[in-house]
């Protein structure tokens, strides 16, 4: 078997994962899916939290927690469908407004300090990818509807 081969087809495809491609050099269709997957990534994180909160499964009923969730799963399908510049702005604060949420109602002594930390780095790690997500919405009208010549 091939395995190199069956990685870049099924895990790592330059045109489907283009995530160390400067966004200069995207082309349409890697913008396309660069959108699709960080907002279906949100849509789902957010859809579970805003339902999860209405039902009160996480220990209490939170209208704005809720109702912030399903304002996100809202941009997110807004900026796969439009491709919105201010989609991608709201979406891009998520993150931030995530660890501000963590600092101020997070920190109980209910949950371990190390879980705390461990989901502040991930959202750190994606406020640092939703500027690259900034960007590429900013340039994506654009990106060449080709690919781009790798020789």
């Amino acid at each position: 078997m091939d395995w190199d081969s069956l990685f870049m087809k099924y895990v790592w495809n330059k045109q489907t994962t283009p995530y160390f491609t400067s966004v200069d050099k995207l082309n349409l269709r890697q913008a396309n899916s660069e959108i699709l997957i960080y907002s279906l990534f949100l849509a789902m994180f957010f859809g579970m939290v805003s339902v999860l909160t209405t039902l009160g499964v996480t220990g209490n009923k939170s209208f704005g927690v809720s109702f912030y969730g399903f304002t996100v799963v809202c941009a997110a399908v807004l900026f796969i469908v439009m491709k919105s510049y201010y989609a991608a702005l709201f979406l891009s604060a998520t993150p931030i407004i995530s660890i501000a949420y963590i600092f101020f109602y997070g920190m109980g002594a209910e949950r371990a300090r190390i879980d705390t930390l461990i989901v502040t780095g991930i959202l750190i790690l994606l406020a640092i990818y939703s500027y690259r997500i900034v960007s590429v919405a900013r340039n994506y009208h654009s990106y060449p509807d080709i690919e781009p010549d790798d020789g």
